[in-house]
């Protein structure tokens, strides 16, 4: 009983340790997750934010580990795991790329909240039409991140990322193959359409925080911060065209965003229930 007991507390330890790891070794993840808290808060309040981390991550996982092995749905990639003895993996996936996903798909949605000015009422409602249409623009604007992130995170050996995966049968576009960014509109997908069910199921029912700070502009604005980082790796690693379609992706986002709410009065949270 006792060895039993020092097992779990040495594994303890050291997925903490590893945890700790992954903070100093991908900084800039914790970074981003922060602002989804902050945002996510502000917008949708606890609860939803809470589902949104433990919804994006088991899907994400779910597609890399089968990706890995299968191919679907991102394509068949693997994971160097030079990095395994200092930041947390989970099976054969790194944690903080799965990790990812979570503020990816709450920006890519929240965004498409922005540029469309569908209020809280329409997308909790029965109504088809709005959810559909925000759904798809989210689906879109996360392939845009992608079509960014991927190629620069491919070449992780040349900036502080470092190599850590390498697909099967390399794609044209910058050695991305086509069948990843179907993947991320897969997982897009997938992510924001349970959210959307779950709301609608009255399951994530709660009050927004209205202490945090809210502005029709802190999703798109933030969308724009995750595409600039990528754009500004992409310099670095001599992917110049890359760099200029990411600030244009970036400009026009929030550009569209500001004339939407500029034009309209945007209500800033989901329905105040208890």
């Amino acid at each position: 009983m006792s060895a039993c007991v020092i097992r779990v507390t040495l594994g303890g330890l050291e997925t903490l340790s590893l945890l700790i790891g992954t903070f100093w070794l991908r900084p800039y993840v914790f970074a981003f997750l922060a602002a989804f808290a902050v945002i996510a808060l502000a917008e949708v309040g606890l609860r939803r934010t809470l589902w949104w981390v433990v919804v994006g991550y088991v899907v994400a996982f779910a597609c890399e580990w089968s990706s890995t092995r299968n191919g679907f749905p991102f394509g068949l990639y693997h994971y160097i795991d030079s990095t395994r003895d200092r930041e947390l993996w989970v099976s054969n996936v790194p944690f903080f790329d799965s990790l990812s996903f979570v503020f990816l798909s709450f920006v890519s949605w929240a965004t498409a909240r922005r540029i469309l000015g569908v209020s809280a009422q329409e997308e909790a409602s029965g109504a088809v039409t709005p959810r559909t249409r925000v759904l798809l623009l989210a689906m879109l604007l996360m392939v845009a991140i992608d079509v960014i992130c991927d190629p620069v995170s491919l070449r992780g050996d040349r900036w502080f990322l470092g190599k850590i995966y390498y697909y099967e049968h390399p794609g044209a576009f910058f050695g991305i193959p086509v069948s990843n960014y179907f993947g991320w509109a897969f997982v897009a997908l997938v992510i924001i359409a349970a959210m959307m069910a779950l709301e609608r199921s009255g399951v994530l029912r709660g009050r927004p925080l209205a202490a945090l700070p809210r502005h029709p502009l802190l999703a798109p604005v933030f969308y724009a911060s995750i595409v600039l980082f990528n754009v500004g790796l992409a310099f670095y690693v001599d992917l110049s065209g890359l760099a200029l379609l990411g600030i244009a992706i970036a400009v026009c986002v929030v550009s569209v965003a500001w004339l939407r709410s500029a034009s309209e009065a945007f209500e800033p949270g989901l329905e105040q229930a208890p």
